[in-house]
């Protein structure tokens, strides 16, 4: 974990000052059966991976039992960096199991729990950061694998009781589900199921949903499989797939608190030049030439890592007097949204949209207003005309030093 000075999301289109935000990179990683037989082969190329991946927190699947989070931690995590890691809470199910490891003082875990499926369970951990304070639960997965109708029916049924739980989480707590979905396609009914309107939505940070599988088009985003020989177990297909995803609920993406940054979410090791290739194919141009060996031989999948930034001070919210006002409906919305802004005193405003990567979308009101309630209306198109894509979009009222940012949902 690390502090450093950096701008919130928005803060330079926003005109925010820059402020200390609280950062870690948290990673998702199917560790293919660990330790089974070959545990104490892979551990090396396990350090190797982890000693540059940079995660302060790492869920994994395919751990098999409590005695293989210990020999991962004594023999992965300690050699790497002695002394400074800890592993969460743990669940032993029936079939192979997930586990959460973290770097000492990086997080604390307020709670953890998981959901009975009739497959492999769901496994969560309630986490705040110490320093900000900001809280949010992740939940590992590990969907049912393969395709043919019955395994995407309990696919299906194992996202409809995380669903189910998502949909009862305190309104405002963030949460993220990060692990192995197994998951062919984007329009597959388990994915659709997780990102169904509702308030426990889950949403790609990346906006990448599509065919996935065996698709070139989304050849920097596939982490499996790393091989196209058989060795340690397996698959062998080369990069072809993304089963291994973070989705993050909206409250990751709304300027405030704790959020993810997008930009910073990668299939670690994946260049994009290995479609239907092992990862080591011809050289590597993501990372150095012993990582992309040890992310060969240590597993099929590769990890995902992003970072989250938790900021410790909010300077919109204090600048917003009680009589400003800035209301959305309905939120989220198809065809038109109506804006309604109130200033208690005459003066100059603007009313700006912004999209989720803060580009200014368009000017909805601009020049001097008297003291009162106003309304204006977006039609999903920016200010050349163009329609705007599906998601996440921002709308800020200047009024003299006062300013309120809301948030808006477009869905097409």
């Amino acid at each position: 974990m690390r502090r450093l000075l950096a701008a919130v999301l928005f803060a330079s289109v926003l005109a925010i000052p820059p402020i200390f935000a609280e950062e870690i990179t948290l990673a998702t990683w199917n560790l293919l059966n660990y330790p089974g037989s070959t545990g104490p082969e892979r551990a090396p190329y396990f350090r190797t991976v982890l000693g540059s991946l940079g995660a302060d927190v790492l869920v994994v699947q395919e751990m098999i039992g409590q005695s293989g989070v210990n020999a991962f931690l004594a023999d992965v995590l300690e050699v790497v960096d002695p002394g400074a890691w800890s592993a969460g809470p743990f669940h032993d199910g029936y079939d192979t199991d997930r586990a959460l490891f973290f770097r000492t003082g990086a997080i604390e875990i307020l709670g953890y729990g998981w959901l009975d499926t009739a497959l492999r369970d769901i496994d969560w951990w309630h986490i705040r950061l110490p320093e900000s304070g900001e809280e949010v639960r992740i939940y590992t997965l590990h969907l049912k694998a393969s395709q043919g109708s019955d395994n995407e029916a309990k696919r299906l049924a194992e996202c409809t009781i995380l669903r189910n739980a998502l949909d009862t989480l305190d309104a405002g707590l963030p949460f993220i589900v990060a692990g192995d979905f197994n998951v062919y396609t984007a329009s597959e009914s388990a994915y659709q199921h997780l990102v169904a309107e509702g308030s426990g939505r889950l949403y790609d940070p990346i906006d990448q949903e599509g065919d996935w599988h065996d698709n070139p088009a989304y050849a920097s985003i596939h982490t499996q499989s790393t091989r196209t020989t058989s060795f340690g177990g397996g698959a062998t297909g080369g990069m072809d797939d993304r089963f291994d995803i973070m989705l993050v609920s909206i409250e990751m993406f709304d300027g405030v608190g704790l959020e993810i940054d997008a930009g910073t979410y990668i299939a670690y090791g994946n260049d994009g030049a290995h479609f239907n290739q092992s990862i080591i194919q011809g050289g590597n141009t993501a990372v150095p030439p012993e990582i992309a060996e040890a992310l060969h031989q240590s597993s099929d999948h590769l990890p995902v890592r992003a970072i989250l930034r938790a900021e410790t001070s909010t300077s919109v919210a204090g600048a917003v007097p009680a009589a400003a006002v800035l209301v959305i409906s309905p939120n989220p919305f198809n065809a038109t949204a109506t804006i309604r802004f109130t200033i208690d005193q005459p003066g100059d405003l603007v009313l700006v949209l912004y999209d989720a990567a803060g580009r200014r979308v368009g000017t909805l009101a601009s020049g001097r207003f008297p003291g009162g309630a106003f309304e204006r209306s977006w039609d999903g198109r920016d200010d050349a005309g163009r329609e705007a894509a599906s998601g996440i979009y921002f709308a800020r009222l200047v009024a003299g030093e006062r300013s309120i940012v809301e948030k808006l949902v477009l869905i097409r």
